[in-house]
């Protein structure tokens, strides 16, 4: 059976202890410790708010509780994130059953796109596209140890990072429209596919930025955006960029941005070699990869018609 989740479930999932762990990936919890108990009372305080309640589901058997998967959206209320797909290692039919009832839940909500991150290794990749998720991205996991200061690598440009006639600043409201001009630029086919071709679809299923936004300008147009954000010890980097020297700018930049940090995380598209080769120049390891997947839901539209008049 599956309902939607309690707070007295989390009991449930404190006795399952680490059989049940959560094998959805989010961008804001890539590389980050095990934060178990902190994530189920988000969950609980979560239940209180109307607005989140009815986007957690359990499946029980019995009086066993054998998985559990919770949604948080996008930009928009219509595209959906799976945050927890909380199961056993091997567990494919609770896996699935977890993911036919949110995208059965997502379609009575005309829910348009339902987005899942997983180990690109998971033995639930199978089970999640017999649910109709298709993979669309191969992702690499990239961490920086530093002692809080991060040495340039060879050629690195001193300063901000920012070469001349490239500098950064503040996003403003009014640069969404060209910041879609470069991700049009920059993201592979199969992720613009998925994500958005247009720009009302970019904007409902792009992901949240993860903090503070920089675009870098050159020419009239923007070339580069840099999005940090800053946890207690560790930071987040993201990178469009045109150039490989537009590409250096904003990594270099992104970098003084989040020097105090520990470790510092940045996930890269497998088809972008350069910014791979690049964030290895610069210290980087690659930690892990991950497989994005998307399932579009077919939403019906409801349009006015004319009927005639039949005359009494």
């Amino acid at each position: 059976m599956i309902r939607s989740f309690m707070p007295l479930d989390v009991v449930d999932l404190l006795v399952a202890g680490k059989t049940l762990s959560n094998k959805a990936r989010t961008r804001e919890g890539l590389g980050g410790k095990d934060g178990r108990f902190g994530d189920l009372a988000d969950m609980v305080f979560g239940w209180f708010n109307p607005r989140q309640r009815s986007g957690a589901w359990v499946l029980t058997e019995g009086l066993s509780l054998k998985g559990l998967a919770s949604v948080t959206t996008r930009c928009s209320s219509r595209s959906w994130d799976v945050n927890r797909l909380m199961v056993g290692d091997h567990d494919d039919w609770p896996c699935l059953k977890l993911l036919e009832h949110v995208s059965s839940a997502a379609g009575q909500l005309q829910i348009g796109r339902i987005f899942l991150c997983l180990a690109a290794g998971s033995s639930l990749l199978k089970p999640a596209q017999d649910t109709g998720f298709l993979p669309y991205s191969s992702d690499h996991l990239y961490c920086l140890e530093n002692d809080g200061a991060p040495a340039p690598a060879k050629g690195a440009r001193s300063g901000n990072g920012s070469s001349p006639g490239l500098q950064p600043r503040r996003k403003k409201a009014d640069d969404e429209y060209r910041l879609f001009e470069l991700y049009l630029r920059c993201a592979p086919p199969p992720v613009r596919r998925a994500e958005g071709t247009t720009y009302g679809e970019w904007q409902a299923h792009r992901r949240r930025s993860p903090g503070q936004e920089w675009v870098f300008e050159k020419d009239g147009g923007i070339v580069g955006w840099a999005a940090t954000s800053a946890g207690r010890d560790s930071g987040l980097l993201d990178i469009p960029a045109v150039t490989r020297e537009d590409m250096e700018s904003v990594v270099d930049y992104g970098l003084s941005a989040l020097a105090g940090c520990r470790r510092t995380f940045c996930l890269v598209p497998d088809a972008d070699a350069a910014l791979q080769r690049l964030l290895e120049g610069r210290g980087f390891t690659r930690r892990a990869t991950y497989s994005a997947l998307m399932k579009e839901l077919l939403v019906r539209v409801v349009e006015p018609y004319a009927m005639p008049v039949v005359p009494a």
